[in-house]
C-alpha cells in the first residue's frame, strides 16, 4: 500500500487566520451583530439543509 500526505502551507494558513480578524474600519453595532448570528452561521456552514441550499442555487441563478 502506498501512503501519501499534503503539506501544510504554512504561509496560506496564517493568511486564513489574518483575513478572519475583522477590519479596524467595521462598526460596533456590525461586529455585534455579527456576534450575534455567529453560531447559526457557523451551524449553517456545517450542515445546511436542502431548503437552503436550494434557496442560495436560485439566487445565484436570478443575478
Amino acid at each position: 500500500m502506498m501512503e501519501t500526505s499534503t503539506s501544510v502551507n504554512k504561509l496560506n494558513y496564517e493568511q486564513k487566520k489574518q483575513e478572519m480578524i475583522p477590519a479596524n474600519d467595521v462598526e460596533p453595532q456590525d461586529l455585534q451583530f455579527y456576534e450575534n448570528i455567529k453560531s447559526q452561521l457557523d451551524s449553517l456552514a456545517k450542515n445546511p439543509s436542502e431548503t437552503t441550499i436550494s434557496k442560495i442555487l436560485a439566487y445565484s441563478r436570478a443575478k
